[in-house]
């Protein structure tokens, strides 16, 4: 058979093909970690079972899905040992824009992903002022509560928000918020304006505010978190210059659309 050039073109269009299917699979196991079995998978994917079937033995051959008894699949143990990885490969990359967000408006900046029902710190710049927030690893941060954890909460739907965080909250100050209801309202602000404000809700006396980016590397959020006594005052500064620096981000390392088919 000849090799033409539109034949290499079709056999190009199929890896691609492939390999957006594969990335559909992953994700879905990736959101699923108590694991799934085909028919599950084949029913989120909106593909064939049999061609799911055919992926999944490609990925199992290089461990990066494991079955994890009574048909059920997981992640395998190369993709995990990559996704370990990459944390350190985005601050690499978000450490400058982070560096000079920090150094724009003088506050501390860090950048968080979701871990659980928890918000998970990365990364952190620390002002150079006098008076300034330093964060510590470790801390315990719900998602329903901080601007970090509602700009990454936002990103989801509704009812994934419920099966996520639930309905009963710990008020960790007077302004924690209470309900779901009341947690939706304000991820619905989040989804209007691009950004979610923290006014207290976790911790007295710090005011902090979100952006969350959907990377290559998964789903990080950049967060000012700034004295509460100073916020109001440079409040619109601070959402021009956490807006830009989102712009930036995703310009660098904004999560590119799946070829579907």
């Amino acid at each position: 058979m000849v090799d033409t050039p539109s034949s290499r073109e079709d056999e190009k269009a199929g890896g691609i093909q492939v390999i957006a299917r594969a990335a559909k699979i992953l994700n879905a196991l990736g959101e699923h970690p108590g694991g799934m079995s085909l028919g599950e998978i084949a029913q989120v994917v909106d593909l064939p079972r049999s061609t799911v079937q055919r992926i999944v033995a490609a990925l199992d051959s290089a461990q990066l899905v494991r079955s994890s008894g009574a048909g059920g699949l997981r992640l395998g143990p190369a993709l995990l040992k990559l996704i370990s990885s990459v944390h350190s490969d985005v601050v690499e990359i978000v450490r400058p824009f982070l560096e000079q967000l920090s150094a724009d408006i003088n506050e501390t900046v860090s950048l968080a992903r979701a871990s659980g029902t928890q918000l998970a710190i990365v990364h952190y710049v620390v002002a150079t002022r006098e008076l300034r927030v330093v964060p510590r690893i470790g801390l315990n941060l719900p998602l329903y509560s901080t601007s970090g954890g509602r700009a990454l909460l936002a990103m989801e739907s509704d009812e994934d928000v419920r099966l996520l965080v639930g309905e009963a909250y710990k008020e960790l100050t007077d302004k924690t918020v209470k309900t779901l209801p009341q947690l939706l309202a304000l991820i619905a602000e989040v989804r209007a304006s691009g950004l979610a404000i923290d006014r207290g809700e976790t911790l007295e006396g710090i005011t902090t505010m979100a952006v969350a980016i959907d990377t290559l590397f998964g789903r990080f959020c950049i967060t000012l978190l700034v004295p509460s006594a100073r916020f109001p005052k440079h409040e619109t500064r601070y959402r021009e210059a956490i807006m830009q620096c989102k712009e930036a981000l995703i310009r660098e390392i904004g999560k590119i659309t799946a070829v579907e088919g």
